[in-house]
């Protein structure tokens, strides 16, 4: 009789453990959801924020790419004009720059055409549109400053004077669209816009 009056007291027993357990579980799973899904989007942040700072990473490397490229180019052009100016001069064609032997002028602007030439190409890979029809429109003003200078084209001094003043606005235009790339802001300098001289009077005789 006792051990009939036990099993009923047990099933009773494990019955409301049962039960309780569900009843646990049943309030603790909108939390056990929230904690999921708050690691999933504290993942997915985190991992957007990584992109976003590896694509700036990427952004700024290619960005000092391009700049590098735009000097190398503005510098070689300086360096062929600089050469031609000098030649130039040594055929009576403006005064100024100190003139040099035929030979030598004619050496110097090859050798710079060559550097040019790279500079260019790399500039056309790298820039956007912009960029690569100002960069044309310079180097196009460079090699008619050069062929006047090593007299494949026989030019006077006014026709010089009007082929230096197209270079420098190509120049200009070139600086322009550099600084749009690069996301420079402002309009920055203009060199051929007419302003008063800042150089100091000449004394002496020319």
């Amino acid at each position: 009789m006792a051990l009939t009056a036990v099993a009923p007291t047990t099933a009773r027993t494990a019955g409301g453990l049962l039960g309780g357990d569900t009843m646990s579980l049943a309030v603790q799973l909108p939390a056990l959801i929230g904690v999921v899904i708050g690691g999933l989007v504290s993942f997915a942040g985190s991992a957007m924020s990584e992109r976003f700072r590896w694509k700036r990473e990427v952004q700024r490397e290619w960005s000092q790419r391009r700049f590098e490229a735009y000097r190398e180019l503005i510098h070689v052009a300086h360096v062929q004009v600089g050469a031609a100016r000098s030649l130039a001069t040594t055929k009576n064609l403006l005064e100024g720059p100190p003139p040099v032997s035929i030979e030598d002028g004619v050496k110097e602007i090859a050798d710079s055409d060559r550097r040019l030439a790279l500079a260019y190409e790399t500039v056309q890979m790298l820039g956007d549109e912009r960029v690569g029809q100002a960069a044309h429109a310079f180097r196009s003003t460079i090699w008619k400053l050069s062929d006047y200078a090593r007299g494949v084209i026989e030019v006077d001094a006014t026709e010089w004077e009007r082929a230096y003043k197209r270079y420098r606005i190509s120049r200009d235009k070139f600086h322009a669209a550099i600084r749009s790339d690069l996301g420079i802001t402002g309009k920055g300098y203009q060199r051929n816009v007419s302003r008063p001289s800042t150089r100091p009077p000449h004394i002496g005789p020319r």
